[in-house]
């Protein structure tokens, strides 16, 4: 109200509810309580006449054409007092006032009485639209009643689909959790039931009961009804469209029973998905080949496979860096995959060798296929991959015992025709040592004689070994400790390794079981070995070492020979056991070949690595059976 702020102009202590402003508190109070304008401007009109320092008071409406200066019989009259009645650009007449004689009319009183005509236009103007806004009040609250109602059933669609959306939920869980949903999304949730029936099984509210008012749809999936939906009210309540259902919740209950019907669907699709995706994964998991999938840069999938393999193949083809590559197949790896990545062919097959830890250590060969795929939806690039490495290693043998079988045909020849003239040679000096004994200068004669002979037990020296690598003697397998050959050839080397500054270790495992093995050819074996590392180390400077030990691994004996010298080459360990392979000048390279051949004659296996040391380290594996006992 106006009134309020000009009553504090005489302060709170001049404000007594008599005289003029007892009266003006007594209008407000019609003003707050009076619902009918004509009904009001006579309470008012009477409550001022009341008042001892007022004549009388009128009210004139706007509309009644009243000259307000005809009231007063003195134009100089100052007694009569007349205030505009109007509210913003609303305008409903004046308040006018006929003061006592003699009645002083203050600037306060004026201003006072000014807004107490204004208090009376906004009483006015709200008894004059109170009718429109009840209507729109009532407007108002009917809409907001349905936006609640639409509200409530876009809840309960919404908790619906998102139990539909969960991972891993079986159908007997979405329809037990929907059915809890559905009462709060009617009128009259607090006797709403509901009951949904899936072929056998029933889903039904706590509540639930049979009732006359109730509503029902089918439950489609796959063009097939696999059920129904049922929802109804345990009281009766008027009738409004569908009985006493809304025809909004017809709607929501037909796409209530459409959702459940998909959710059905949905479930039956992943089910079958998830076996066939369980199955392939069992397939992939399992496979014998590496499998790869690479996409924007990233490895998004790798079987088991491809990490007993390696990880590190994977890295090199995302990130295009070779340097795990062996060095003679980099250029080729390179060009080939460069040209799939550019979209110049489609596929791709290669083989190569690679380091499959950082350390290079070993090498593997692999067999790799790369084809350019779709993957989810986007490009990818899928890696077949297999671990050749034994492969190539048994081609290597083949390859190995091809030219040993080649070179023992021709050696075979070379050494018929020496060695008969050979054997006249030795004849014919036995002959003419025999003649020229009783000669003066014997004894010069007898000493070129004997290096004559020593010449020729060379030569004939020579030809057994190439006979013996062109055709080597079955190895005659005797039940013997293993560890006995071994201290043989450590005896045998032991004075001419010490004289050049090199210590032997040895490290013999003395619970080792006995074995089938041919002791001079293991002896033979032990002692190439050892002499191979005393010439590995001639130019090492430091300490100079040599360990030989022996153990069990489960149904074979292990024998390593492992030196401090410079070890060999990664790129060079597939080539050291070939035939007339060898990295020192003079050396015919038979020595490891023969090695090789005599350990596969055994049934075993014989492989070079690197020591503690950073030098060589060989392995040999032979079983303890023979092998027709196997």
């Amino acid at each position: 109200m106006f009134i309020g702020k000009e009553l504090k102009l005489r302060g709170e202590t001049q404000l007594k509810l008599d005289g003029i402003f007892g009266t003006i508190y007594n209008v407000q109070r019609i003003l707050i309580n009076q619902t009918d304008r004509d009904a009001l401007y006579n309470d008012v009109c009477q409550t001022f006449e009341k008042d001892s320092m007022i004549t009388w008071a009128r009210i004139s409406k706007i509309d009644d054409n009243t000259d307000i200066d005809n009231l007063s019989h003195d134009s100089h009259d100052n007694s009569l007092v007349s205030y505009k009645i109007s509210y913003e650009k609303y305008q409903f007449g004046y308040l006018i006032l006929k003061f006592s004689k003699n009645q002083q009319i203050d600037d306060d009183l004026n201003k006072v009485l000014n807004n107490v005509a204004k208090d009376i236009a906004f009483s006015v103007y709200k008894i004059e639209n109170q009718g429109k806004r009840k209507k729109l009040e009532e407007a108002l609250i009917e809409s907001k009643n349905k936006l609640g109602e639409r509200i409530k059933e876009l809840r309960c669609l919404y908790a619906i689909s998102r139990l539909i959306e969960k991972r891993g939920i079986s159908l007997n869980e979405i329809y037990g959790g929907v059915i809890q949903f559905i009462p709060s999304a009617w009128q009259y949730p607090e006797i709403t039931c509901a009951k949904i029936v899936l072929n056998d099984k029933i889903f039904k509210t706590q509540n639930y009961r049979d009732t006359h008012w109730k509503m029902t749809k089918e439950i489609y999936a796959n063009a097939e009804q696999i059920g129904f939906l049922e929802v109804g009210y345990l009281e009766e309540k008027p009738k409004i469209d569908e009985g006493p259902f809304l025809k909004e919740e017809r709607a929501l209950i037909d796409t209530i029973a459409e959702r459940l019907g998909k959710a059905a669907e949905y479930v039956q699709m992943q089910t079958v998905l998830h076996e066939q995706e369980t199955s392939f994964r069992d397939l992939v998991e399992n496979s014998l080949i590496g499998i790869v999938i690479i996409q924007g840069g990233q490895i998004v999938y790798m079987n088991s496979e491809q990490e007993r393999i390696s990880r590190l193949l994977p890295e090199m083809f995302n990130k295009m860096a070779w340097k795990y590559v062996h060095p003679d197949d980099v250029d080729r790896v390179g060009r080939n995959f460069k040209g799939l990545v550019s979209g110049g062919s489609k596929r791709i097959d290669i083989d190569f060798r690679f380091y499959p830890t950082e350390e290079k250590i070993e090498i593997k060969w692999v067999y790799c296929r790369i084809s350019t795929v779709e993957y989810r939806g986007k490009d990818a690039l899928l890696l077949n991959i297999i671990d050749v490495t034994r492969s190539k290693h048994m081609e290597s043998l083949l390859r190995i015992k091809d030219k040993m079988a080649s070179l023992g045909h021709v050696t075979a020849g070379i050494a018929h025709e020496i060695r008969n003239p050979l054997s006249g040679i030795n004849i014919y000096i036995n002959a003419l040592s025999k003649i020229i004994n009783d000669k003066h200068n014997s004894e010069t004669i007898n000493k070129i004689i004997e290096q004559m002979k020593s010449a020729s037990d060379k030569i004939e020296s020579v030809i057994r070994r190439v006979m013996d690598f062109s055709k080597p003697t079955e190895p005659k397998l005797i039940k013997i400790n293993v560890n006995e050959p071994i201290r043989e050839a450590i005896n045998l080397s032991n004075v001419t390794l010490r004289k050049v500054g090199i210590n032997i270790l040895e490290s013999l495992n003395s619970k080792l079981p006995e074995c089938y093995a041919d002791p001079i050819l293991i002896e033979q074996v032990i002692l190439n070995l050892i002499t191979n590392s005393a010439e590995a180390m001639k130019e090492v400077k430091g300490e100079k070492k040599i360990e030989i030990s022996s153990s069990v691994s489960g149904n074979s004996f292990i024998i390593r020979v492992a030196d401090s010298g410079p070890g060999v080459p990664v790129q060079l360990k597939e080539k050291i056991f070939d035939p007339f392979y060898s990295t020192k000048d003079g050396n015919t390279g038979i020595g490891l070949s023969l090695c090789h051949r005599i350990i596969s004659d055994h049934g075993g296996t014989m492989d070079v690595t690197t020591s503690k040391w950073g030098g060589a380290e060989f392995i040999i594996e032979i079983p303890f059976k023979k092998r027709d006992e196997k």
